[in-house]
């Protein structure tokens, strides 16, 4: 695998974190996001960058240490991502934000991986509509750290009792 992009910017695999994936999982069929908003509705389709084929998912990273922005893969059940400048951790949250007008994207519901962590939620229209979303979670390394659609989600916390 490759470490370095054609920009020679790094590519962080994050794949291997989906620990005990069974083989029909990567079976499946997958969903390649074309559109993803921010709550105003700007793209953050990121043509320049893209990742295994796919243009990637934009966005900026805040802690209190660090500032940054990465692409995440817009392919379901990739972990892989671009770090574009700043530095991630693994089990450590980030609020994410728009790369263009620096609203933080809003959360669906908590993640159980950390008590602090949240399901982001991505529009895939310009007006957010949480039947059309996808949702993952904030904190590096977590196995919910993919897109989901919103929908599963919320059926699983339901199913679950959360």
């Amino acid at each position: 695998m490759e470490r370095f992009d054609k920009n020679g910017k790094l590519i962080i695999p994050l794949t291997q974190r989906k620990k005990g994936t069974k083989e029909l999982d990567e079976q499946q069929v997958r969903y390649v996001l074309t559109e993803a908003y921010c709550p105003n509705g700007c793209s953050i389709i990121d043509k320049e960058n893209e990742i295994n084929g796919v243009p990637g998912l934009r966005m900026k990273f805040k802690r209190p240490s660090m500032e940054g922005e990465m692409v995440l893969s817009a392919i379901e059940g990739d972990f892989d991502k671009i770090i574009l400048s700043g530095e991630l951790e693994d089990g450590v949250k980030d609020e994410l934000y728009c790369p263009h007008c620096d609203i933080m994207f809003g959360k669906l519901v908590n993640c159980n991986c950390n008590p602090d962590a949240d399901m982001v939620v991505i529009g895939l229209t310009p007006k957010l509509d949480f039947n059309n979303s996808i949702s993952f979670c904030n904190v590096t390394g977590c196995v919910n750290g993919t897109s989901i659609k919103s929908g599963d989600i919320l059926r699983h916390m339901r199913l679950r009792g959360y």
